[in-house]
């Protein structure tokens, strides 16, 4: 396996491992507020794609996560397992697990066994390199809207 193939391996396995820590039905968070939205690679609706919403400084809780189904729209739960986040601002990821070739992890396959790589731009699912942010805040939120670039280079 290529070390930027199993870099991005490790990395997408760490931040899974980081949404399922504490994911045990306990005292539900105070404060979370329900967030969704559309996630478009190209202006088409890609399934599949994770995303993840990392706390900037300050905020309270670990963030949350969603994927998108076929017309590319998720709702968020938190790490905690509720469904919304916290209130505050949050870097947001992009993660699209696939076979080196494109084609889809099959049914039962560990992403890992099959040297799955993240098929989206590096610049997407890389914390230090993200440019995209949004902002939960107290109440309804508007839906989100993520355009994506297939050919984004940073």
């Amino acid at each position: 396996m290529k070390f930027g193939r199993l870099l991005s391996v490790v990395f997408v396995a760490s931040i899974v491992a980081t949404f399922t820590i504490g994911c045990d039905g306990g005292t539900p968070l105070a404060d979370v507020y329900p967030a969704s939205g559309r996630v478009l690679v190209d202006g088409k609706p890609v399934e599949g794609i994770s995303v993840a919403l990392l706390p900037e400084a300050g905020v309270a809780g670990r963030g949350g996560f969603g994927v998108t189904d076929a017309s590319g729209a998720f709702s968020l739960t938190s790490v905690e397992g509720q469904e919304g986040v916290r209130e505050g601002k949050y870097k947001v990821i992009f993660t699209k697990l696939a076979l080196p070739d494109g084609s889809p992890i099959p049914e039962g396959a560990s992403a890992a066994d099959v040297g799955a790589e993240n098929i989206l731009p590096p610049a997407y699912g890389n914390p230090d390199m993200s440019t995209m942010y949004t902002t939960i805040t107290a109440g309804t939120n508007p839906e989100m809207e993520f355009e994506l670039d297939s050919k984004r280079k940073r």
